[in-house]
């Protein structure tokens, strides 16, 4: 089995191009570049892979993405189609492969814009989080991070720019083998892809607001009090830790009868108000052997 690493580049609607809100909502993020690396079981880099797309749905760059990116509005004129690029894509990946991005927002864009363009509604493949992996099993801080900072932290070496879609994919793959190697020596029984690969196509989190509490202890009190359900599924869960309280966050458990453990997360902000806001996060566990 071979690891594909991607990283996508896209474009949003912006403040220039018009397009209707049902559009918006079925493709918000509009794919203008693929680039992957493919490794071997030994996470061995085999090839590589680049794309530039020609956007349909949102042909002007949104300038936030051009900052981000550096790339021009001229650029956006050249490149492949969307359903070239990605036959293209799924083509070079070959019959028997994991797929591997800096967080599940590449695999949720991916499978958005196949959708939209009508080339399937499903991604028939696992996917590995690099950016759980490195929080979950390096830095432990319960932050999401950039591919920069995990290169950093890892101290390996900056040879190619990034916020190219090919080099991004290139440095994802750097940090799962070394996170690879570092795990093999302290925990050489833990396998990253049968512990942590997921299914993209299941609803893995769902979010809520609180808004208008006096303090943090009564957002807490009313969260406590709510009846919560599978994000995937819609099975009410079952309370297995109360919300504990630690700073401005707090944390939860609870268990899913289909798909097992449960992670809530909320953090509370005050508004200019004085009153309290909670953002709440129910997700899926990512460790299968919960």
């Amino acid at each position: 089995m071979d690891f594909i690493v991607f990283d996508l580049e896209w474009n949003v609607a912006g403040k220039v191009n018009k397009v209707d809100k049902a559009t918006q909502d079925a493709i918000p993020f509009e794919i203008i570049e693929i680039g992957a690396v493919k490794l071997d079981a030994e996470l061995r880099q085999t090839s590589k892979f680049s794309v530039f797309i020609r956007p349909r749905v949102y042909p002007v760059l949104s300038g936030q993405v051009a900052s981000v990116t550096r790339r021009l509005q001229q650029s956006l004129k050249y490149g492949l189609t969307f359903p070239d690029a990605a036959r293209g894509f799924l083509e070079w990946c070959g019959p028997d492969y994991l797929f591997c991005t800096w967080s599940e927002n590449d695999t949720s864009a991916l499978k958005m814009n196949l959708k939209y363009y009508g080339l399937a509604d499903q991604l028939r493949v696992r996917c590995l989080d690099v950016q759980y992996l490195f929080d979950e099993l390096i830095e432990q801080a319960d932050m999401q991070r950039s591919i920069e900072y995990a290169v950093d932290f890892l101290r390996l070496p900056k040879s190619q720019p990034f916020h190219q879609a090919v080099n991004d994919a290139w440095y994802t793959g750097r940090i799962l083998a070394e996170i690879s190697a570092i795990m093999h020596k302290e925990r050489p029984d833990l396998h990253l892809a049968d512990r942590y690969a997921f299914d993209p196509n299941i609803n893995r989190s769902s979010q809520l607001f609180l808004n208008d509490h006096v303090s943090v202890e009564e957002a807490l009190t009313h969260l406590q009090s709510l009846p919560l359900h599978c994000p995937a599924c819609e099975s009410a869960l079952t309370q297995t830790r109360e919300w504990q309280l630690e700073g401005s966050k707090a944390q939860a458990g609870f268990t899913c009868p289909e798909h097992g453990r449960i992670i809530g997360k909320s953090r509370f902000r005050v508004k200019d108000s004085a009153k309290v806001q909670a953002f709440v996060t129910i997700r899926l566990d990512r460790d299968r052997e919960a």
